[in-house]
């Protein structure tokens, strides 16, 4: 693609208005889908092919948001594709990728660490587009959950079209502390793509999780009939994790609870003993449920990886202060990016550590003050509201 001068031609308008990295981006998914496709006997071959049509159908949905902004000013035929509906669904199914973290100092308002600025990014990693401050709870594949500052309310929000949703209030009352996981997965072949956002509520004084359930389809809320008592009084954190049809949450006594959604059943999973307190982190690497448990000792730390249902040891990682600079601040795991790449936080620093490779990158040095919780992103479209649902709230 790179060394055909007829289709450099075709684009000769992208180089004012999109940065190098997002043309060489393009570039590198076409040739890769170029050097798959080749055509046999029985295809209906056009004499002629536009390469602004195989772009248009072929690459620009494996883009991130950030990127496809830039595309737009290519021309009007390419401003109205990326704007439309059908495109949207379609880069929200392909795009997947972890982009960035959202954060939030206490008593701030959210901001966004980007893992690649030129490509990953949104307006306003504020918020202010909210009608209110609001506080950073869940995201999931391009949308993102938050709760409002002063009152029981949650919105859910697309950072990059500022599109948003106020949902209504929930039967039970969640407060601040409330664990929650916002679930979202978009399929091709399903245009009413909907989300649901999961809650599990501890109620003062008894030893009982109860459940409530938003769903975009309905536009409320519901009380599941399965309560939890397993956990005995115990804490959950705020933060959960979503994979393959179940949210878990880790608890302060070193349980997960874990809750299947299309069953709506909950069950109790055991860490290892020395899996207390807020420094571990549930992931998936190659697709299995994992724990990643880092310990700080005199002059390292030690990532353990446990997986399987049992949690089982599965592998052991060792930093130094070589790897990861000055470590005498609480070391913190993230979930993991592509099955490869640790995320671990030390103090207010961000590295992110390449299995494979044995490598240690720096994410951000200083992240402007301590947060609680780094929530992953997904730079993509996704509408915030349900196709069958017309307006915001």
């Amino acid at each position: 693609m790179a060394g055909s001068s007829s289709n450099n031609q075709d684009i000769v308008d992208l180089e004012e208005e999109i940065v190098e990295d997002d043309f060489c981006l393009l570039q590198y998914k076409f040739a890769k889908l170029s050097s798959k496709s080749k055509p046999t006997k029985h295809m209906n071959m056009k004499k002629e092919v536009r390469l602004e049509d195989v772009v248009m159908d072929n690459v620009l949905h494996f883009l991130p948001a950030k990127s496809l902004c830039r595309f737009r000013a290519v021309s009007r035929r390419w401003d109205q594709w990326i704007k439309g509906p059908f495109f949207a669904h379609r880069q929200t199914t392909y795009f997947r990728n972890i982009s960035g973290l959202f954060y939030q100092v206490p008593g701030l308002d959210p901001s966004f660490i980007s893992f690649n600025r030129d490509a990953y990014g949104m307006p306003d990693p504020s918020l202010r587009f909210l009608p209110e401050p609001v506080n950073i709870r869940t995201s999931c594949n391009g949308l993102l959950c938050c709760q409002s500052v002063r009152d029981n309310v949650y919105y859910i929000c697309n950072p990059v079209t500022q599109e948003w949703r106020m949902l209504p209030k929930p039967n039970l009352y969640h407060g601040a502390e409330a664990a929650i996981v916002l679930v979202f997965e978009p399929k091709l072949l399903n245009f009413n793509e909907s989300y649901e956002l999961v809650c599990a509520v501890m109620i003062p004084d008894l030893p009982v999780v109860y459940f409530e359930i938003y769903s975009s389809r309905s536009s409320s809320w519901r009380m599941c009939d399965t309560i939890c008592c397993e956990l005995g009084g115990s804490e959950l954190h705020k933060g959960g994790y979503y994979m393959g049809g179940v949210v878990y949450w880790e608890s302060s006594s070193g349980a997960i609870l874990a809750f299947d959604l299309r069953n709506e059943q909950g069950g109790i999973l055991q860490l290892p003993p020395t899996a207390r307190g807020h420094y571990g982190s549930l992931t998936m690497i190659h697709g299995e449920l994992c724990y990643i448990l880092p310990c700080r000792q005199a002059d390292h730390c030690t990532i353990y990886i446990h997986g399987n249902m049992d949690m089982s040891l599965k592998s052991v990682i060792n930093l130094t202060c070589d790897d990861a600079g000055s470590i005498f601040s609480p070391c913190r795991a993230l979930p993991s990016i592509n099955d490869d790449i640790l995320i671990l936080a030390f103090g207010r620093k961000l590295i992110s550590y390449h299995v494979n490779e044995q490598k240690v990158e720096l994410i951000c040095p200083w992240s402007g003050g301590e947060c609680n919780s780094y929530i992953p992103y997904v730079n993509s479209l996704p509408s915030a509201r349900h196709p069958l649902v017309g307006n915001r709230a």
